[in-house]
């Protein structure tokens, strides 16, 4: 009687059924096509992301343009058109200078770097050698033969070796190219590519902070009703940490590219100008950004004098040495702390990963998984708060 109202459990005997292998199969093939696809898609998907920074950033400042009357989206077209404007008027009033400054920069840092390769030649038995080339060489570089230079079109006998298989090289490369034809098409590509991702940006950018409710509202939809309030915390920390983010980074570029300017025409620094406006834009890449900056600037500097050149790597010490202990500290204050040894490692992922757009968006996507994890696993799976100082107070528990 016992045993027919209350059955005895089927025991389950450990093994694989062919259903949990069909699942597994089905998740792994799904994890597959989803990497292939945002491999195949990445520079879309970047884009994207790259507008809704941008768009975030408008849409705070269209909701600040409502206390005079304006509307949201017309605030949003006014912010990017006014932008648009202020970047046409800053290209047309440092245009010819740049210009300038940017042959002679084209024309002079082959010369800088070969100064640079020539300066470290003659000290390779010392200590500058020692720590640039590992340890102190005493072979010596065959010079080219008379006939070589011939050969390659050389005939500038008091030149340095350096020099002369730089300029072989070139030769080389040249000899073995395809002709101009080969370049037309890859450059329109990359030209029409530009284009078209910078057009891309500025919709989506107007798009998403004429009307951030819209899109806000969709994301939440697609969250389980038990689910959507924390939902809403973790989606609006997200805005306040990537806003953050990006106003500290481009009050830095602006920043940096004028002080680094000013510095280097203070020391006379040939091609001042788009020197420093590239110290500027390479800001927007933390950690590598500065350091690939300086390179160029500091070879520059060479062709003067070791000394200028010395001068130069001084003053960009400090200058970022300030900028990463007093201006991102100040503008940061109230920011995600992202720790150095994991920005760097996902700059480095990034970049090998995907190139040069991976390196631009490796730190606010860094920024946007930190608060995942920081929210919807430190907190809500493990159990300890983390607080974050731009939320005004710290999410409750869902156990709470």
């Amino acid at each position: 009687m016992t045993s027919e109202r209350f059955p005895r459990p089927t025991e389950r005997h450990p093994g694989w059924f062919t259903r949990d292998i069909a699942r597994a199969a089905i998740v792994i093939l799904l994890v597959a096509v989803s990497g292939f696809v945002i491999f195949r898609a990445h520079n879309l998907i970047f884009v994207a992301y790259i507008g809704a920074l941008l768009g975030i950033a408008i849409s705070a400042g269209a909701a600040r343009l409502r206390r005079f009357g304006i509307g949201q989206g017309l605030g949003a077209a006014l912010i990017v058109a006014a932008s648009v404007a202020l970047l046409i008027g800053f290209g047309a009033w440092t245009g010819p200078t740049v210009r300038t400054q940017y042959r002679e920069l084209k024309q002079r840092l082959p010369e800088a770097f070969v100064k640079l390769d020539r300066w470290i030649g003659q000290r390779q038995g010392g200590v500058v050698g020692s720590l640039l080339t590992g340890e102190p060489d005493s072979t010596q570089v065959a010079p080219l033969s008379q006939q070589q230079r011939d050969s390659i079109g050389l005939n500038e006998p008091q030149g340095g070796d350096s020099l002369v298989h730089l300029r072989a090289l070139k030769e080389q490369i040249l000899a073995r190219s395809p002709g101009a034809s080969g370049y037309v098409l890859p450059v329109l590509h990359s030209t029409v590519e530009v284009a078209a991702s910078i057009v891309i940006i500025f919709f989506l950018a107007v798009y998403i902070g004429a009307d951030p409710k819209l899109y806000r509202s969709g994301i939440i939809a697609l969250i389980p009703h038990s689910k959507r309030v924390r939902g809403e915390q973790v989606l609006e920390a997200i805005t306040l940490a990537l806003r953050r983010w990006l106003v500290t980074q481009l009050v830095a570029m602006v920043v940096m590219g004028v002080v680094a300017t000013a510095v280097l025409t203070a020391l006379q620094v040939r091609a001042a100008v788009p020197l420093g406006i590239l110290s500027g834009l390479l800001q927007f890449v933390p950690m590598a950004g500065p350091i690939i900056s300086a390179v160029p600037a500091i070879a520059m500097g060479f062709v003067d004098s070791p000394e200028k050149a010395a001068a130069v790597l001084v003053a960009f010490y400090i200058i970022h040495f300030l900028e990463s202990h007093l201006l991102i500290p100040l503008l940061m204050k109230e920011g995600v702390n992202l720790p150095p040894v994991l920005t760097v490692l996902t700059q480095a992922g990034m970049a090998l990963a995907f190139g040069v757009m991976g390196l631009f968006v490796a730190v606010p996507l860094l920024v946007l998984v930190m608060i995942l994890v920081k929210m919807l696993y430190v907190e809500d799976v493990i159990g300890d708060p983390t607080p974050l100082p731009f939320v005004a107070e710290p999410p409750p528990h869902p156990d709470e």
